[in-house]
């Protein structure tokens, strides 16, 4: 079950959020006091991995007090079921479960609630949970004969008893067993003996019949119903929610005589447990490293400092790459009971403790490793919660942090707060979710276009800009891939201009990225400030991914901003699949600027600049230069191409087929920034 959205009513700030819908990695941004610990904390106890019931006392909105009512359900879930919940389900059901997701809600009561649609499942002991149940145990007790009951009537209670057993084994049918009874006793009853000892025996007999009778109705009452099962079934499966807004730092240093004292007293501190959590991931046991701290022998030292080196790789290796500002190494070393661990860096080879270390390394290095060691137990299939995340960290480290967190959102749903712009990832708008105060209590929007000033101010710190330095762009802005697109354009339209024809128009800003990810960047950028933007993106696998992205982040959700996608091949009505700046030139004109840029090299190492393919023009004449493993850069050609067309006076200079893509590009842009 993954959840897809949620809902808060009446819980401390929030008198309703309305409906929230949230993705794998999901981000609450607001300013402090805006109500985002209060929806992670109510969306936290509806299902806590440690209990933790709501509290109609003290979390009840202190402005609607006169409302209180402890049957009032204070946070829905909705989750989308997976093909083997919706085959679970459907067993019960006894056909083709009907929904994809589920909600589920909790009350201040405590009472967990789930949505199942009115009478879906049967509330009556199905046919199969008797056969089951029947099968699963020694059910059937009948009574003994006794010695005087006659043949007669002990063959007609054997057919009775086989009867029975068929019905409740064989079919589950209970109703047609209960309505039965009453007939096979009085049938038994005409059955009866005159002679006095037996018909003493056999009306005791038909009283036994009729208790154990009486017993397995009982036993089949206690069985649940499909509803229940259903219901049982869901609740096992509801993701657990954790909360974390404590993000302790790890401690390296310890006696292990007395960490392995207060755990078997079971007091142990947090230091304890940050020690034991490193020595757990690095392959090492408390006990054992007790009891080799007790060996006195150099070679017994030896060996045990050759197992802390072990450790100390295998744990290197674990963080390697995720705290990208140095490179650390981990050593450990140890002094008969003190343990120690120590962490170094490529530009200062000393040892240093990892408690002397920087309070945002510390805090990084404690994170991570907690969320490591936790994923591979408690946090297995939950929602984990954040509460700003990254708060010691320098910016660089926190955009480390977002990296992290896209791990770990690969194999839980993590939602987490902040009010920090560097913890905004802005290559997914789609995920952020503004939180404001309002008159009427908390309030959360997907729009972050239109959300209060207040809660958007992160996001517009986040873009790179205030709400009043949006004069550093122009009313009308172009977005291109790189600089190489943005000498190709202005100079094309510099020589349209020049010819008497239309360029683009002054008031048009052209702004260079680098790549396509870089001018989706800057394009939310833009939108963020309310500005026209074109984007120019290569006709390629990274331009059409990131149109795409685009389109379904921001064009999708906001249909009001005044953004328009282009591609290369498209604008200038061209045919082929690939298509960037270089392909605006034919290839002999292009290769001309090569030859020029790269006569040295092409001299000294015979490169063929023999064209092949039928992608891009760059990346044929890039192959031949692999070829004879010489590097070569587009954009040193690109360069030479702009003095090239800074020195031609009109199109007549121009290749033709160049002209006419140029005029094409040239109008497809200016079109669509009318």
């Amino acid at each position: 079950m993954n959840l897809s959205a949620f809902r808060v009513e009446m819980y401390k700030s929030v008198v309703d959020s309305q409906w929230i819908q949230v993705s794998s990695l999901t981000t609450f941004v607001g300013k402090n006091e805006a109500g985002k610990t209060s929806l992670l904390k109510a969306l936290h106890k509806l299902n806590p991995f440690r209990s933790e019931p709501y509290s109609i006392s003290t979390e009840w909105p202190r402005s609607q007090r006169a409302k209180r009512d402890a049957n009032h359900i204070v946070c829905r879930a909705k989750f989308d079921l997976n093909a083997e919940e919706c085959s679970g389900l459907s067993g019960f059901l006894g056909s083709e479960f009907p929904l994809t997701s589920l909600e589920v809600w909790r009350t201040y009561a405590g009472d967990l609630g789930i949505g199942f649609p009115p009478n879906l499942f049967s509330t009556n002991v199905s046919n199969k949970n008797v056969r089951e149940r029947v099968a699963a145990e020694d059910f059937f007790a009948w009574p003994k004969f006794g010695a005087q009951i006659s043949q007669d009537f002990q063959a007609l209670a054997l057919e009775i008893e086989s009867e029975f057993e068929e019905i409740l084994a064989k079919d589950g049918d209970v109703e047609r067993f209960r309505a039965l009874l009453p007939e096979k006793e009085e049938e038994l009853g005409k059955a009866f003996s005159t002679v006095a000892a037996a018909l003493s025996q056999e009306q005791a007999y038909i009283a036994a019949l009729s208790a154990e009778a009486e017993a397995i109705l009982e036993a089949i009452d206690k069985i649940q119903t499909p509803y229940q099962d259903a219901i049982d079934y869901v609740t096992a499966r509801i993701p657990t929610f954790i909360y974390m807004d404590d993000y302790r730092a790890f401690s390296g240093t310890a006696r292990l005589d007395e960490v392995s004292k207060r755990i078997k007293e079971k007091r142990p501190t947090s230091e304890d447990r940050s020690l034991l959590t490193i020595l757990e991931l690095s392959g090492l046991d408390l006990e054992s490293e007790m009891e080799k701290a007790n060996l006195t022998s150099a070679e017994d030292a030896e060996q045990r400092q050759f197992d802390l080196d072990d450790a100390s790789a295998k744990l290197t290796t674990e963080i390697e790459g995720r705290w990208k500002q140095k490179k650390y190494e981990v050593e450990f070393r140890a002094d008969g009971q003190r343990f120690i661990t120590f962490v170094k860096d490529t530009l200062d080879p000393s040892l240093i403790k990892l408690e002397e270390r920087s309070k945002g390394f510390q805090w990084f290095f404690s994170f991570d490793l907690l969320f490591m060691y936790e994923s591979k137990g408690e946090f297995e299939n939950c929602v984990i919660l954040l509460d700003e995340p990254g708060l010691h960290l320098h910016p660089d480290a926190q955009r480390d942090l977002l990296e992290r967190l896209e791990f770990f959102a690969e194999k839980n749903t993590l939602l987490y707060s902040t009010h920090l712009p560097f913890m905004i990832d802005l290559r997914h708008p789609d995920r952020i979710r503004v939180v404001s105060e309002s008159p009427s209590g908390t309030v959360v929007t997907e729009d972050l276009i239109g959300s209060q000033p207040e809660g958007r101010l992160t996001v517009q710190a986040a873009l790179g800009m205030s709400g009043s330095s949006s004069y550093l762009l122009a009313a009308r802005n172009l977005v291109v891939e790189g600089v190489d697109d943005f000498w190709i354009v202005s100079e094309l339209s510099n020589i349209l201009i020049r010819s008497g024809e239309d360029g683009l128009d002054e008031d048009i800003f052209i702004t260079a990225a680098g790549g396509a990810s870089e001018a989706t960047y800057i394009a939310t950028l833009m939108i963020g400030q309310k500005l026209e933007v074109a984007v120019l993106f290569d006709t390629d696998r990274a331009g059409a991914f990131e149109k795409d992205r685009l389109i379904k982040s921001w064009l999708a959700l906001y249909n009001t901003s005044k953004m328009k996608l282009l591609d290369l091949a498209s604008s200038v009505q061209s045919a082929q699949t690939e298509f960037s700046i270089e392909d605006m030139f034919p290839d002999d004109f292009y290769l001309d600027s090569v030859k020029e840029a790269y006569k040295k090299e092409i001299s000294a190492n015979g490169i063929k600049l023999n064209l092949k393919g039928k992608d891009q023009l760059c990346k044929k004449v890039e192959r031949c230069f692999e070829a004879a493993e010489i590097p070569y850069n587009k954009g040193r050609v690109a360069k030479l191409i702009r003095r090239r067309l800074s020195q031609m006076k009109t199109v007549n200079d121009l290749p033709e087929a160049t002209t006419v893509k140029a005029r094409n590009l040239i109008a497809s842009i200016s079109a669509s920034l009318k």
